[in-house]
């Protein structure tokens, strides 16, 4: 009844509650909106402490990076931590800094704290490049490892296709299709990518080359360049398929050799724990026999 009685006027307050709700719904999306908050980048009113300083050491970040893209110590960084499969941004301007920035720093306060001693200070140093280099190293020693375990794949999809009529090109455009890894898929689609766009296989091949460190890495550069260049690389490829998954079988095998290792010696520690808990009250009850014995 209070409805029909007073049609009109329900009918405007409901005209007048979806305007307003469109009003607050536009300026909701405008604030919430992706690209108005990038737009505004630290401007934005609306960001905490922790985000806006985020944003500023960002851009100081993209600001060093310009400055030291061209010199040899920053591409020297690239590529350390490229091989080592860092691929961040910033990666390379973030190395520097702890490793000299970050480490001059350590000196100080560490020399500070010890002084007029030496020594501490420099083995601070020389603690925290090591911890660094070993880090780096061992992620460098995984990235080989995995492209190793891949890349008899990438041999026998080559070799397969060439051998059954399609050109080489075809074969480097596709060769991403072959492994499940994403990090190694990543790279071999950029690969692809690289050599799509400029159709000069040298310079894909510097790119694909720059994210390893190891032999097996050169060799496959060799065979596609050949494949390129000559379009007849099956007997190159053949080879290096059978030399590959020979590799991988013996890496296979070792990695089955150490996990039982890492078993066996697992369970061995398990019955050694059993042993001492059983054998120790063991001992003891025998002891205090004996001593009730020759006491008796």
């Amino acid at each position: 009844m209070l409805v029909r009685d007073n049609s009109i006027l329900f009918l405007i307050l409901g005209i007048i509650n979806v305007v307003l709700g469109l009003l607050l719904t536009r300026k909701l999306s405008i604030t919430a909106s992706k690209r108005v908050m990038e737009a505004l980048g630290p401007r934005n009113p609306g960001l905490s402490v922790y985000k806006r300083c985020s944003v500023l050491v960002s851009q100081g970040m993209a600001v060093c990076e310009k400055k030291l893209e061209k010199g040899r110590l920053y591409a020297k960084a690239l590529k350390k931590m490229r091989q080592a499969g860092y691929r961040g941004e910033f990666v390379p301007i973030v190395y520097l800094l702890v490793k000299y920035v970050f480490s001059g720093f350590v000196f100080i306060v560490a020399f500070l704290i010890n002084y007029p001693d030496f020594i501490r200070p420099v083995a601070s140093v020389v603690l925290t490049n090591s911890i660094l280099e070993a880090v780096i190293a061992a992620n460098k020693r995984r990235v080989n490892l995995r492209f190793q375990k891949h890349i008899y794949k990438i041999y026998k999809y080559l070799h397969n296709q060439i051998s059954s009529g399609v050109k080489p090109t075809d074969a480097v455009r596709t060769v991403y299709e072959v492994t499940d890894d994403k990090e190694l898929r990543g790279i071999l689609v950029k690969l692809a990518a690289r050599y799509e766009l400029t159709l000069d296989i040298d310079i894909a091949l510097e790119e694909f080359r720059s994210n390893f460190d190891t032999h097996e890495a050169e060799t496959l550069c060799i065979a596609l360049k050949q494949g390129i260049d000559t379009g007849d690389n099956k007997d190159l490829l053949a080879r290096q398929e059978d030399i590959m998954f020979k590799k991988y079988f013996n890496y296979i095998q070792a990695e089955t050799d150490s996990c039982r290792n890492r078993s066996v010696a697992a369970a061995a520690v398990y019955v050694a724990i059993v042993a001492v808990m059983i054998i120790v009250p063991l001992l003891d009850e025998v002891g205090q026999a004996v001593g009730r014995i020759f006491i008796n």
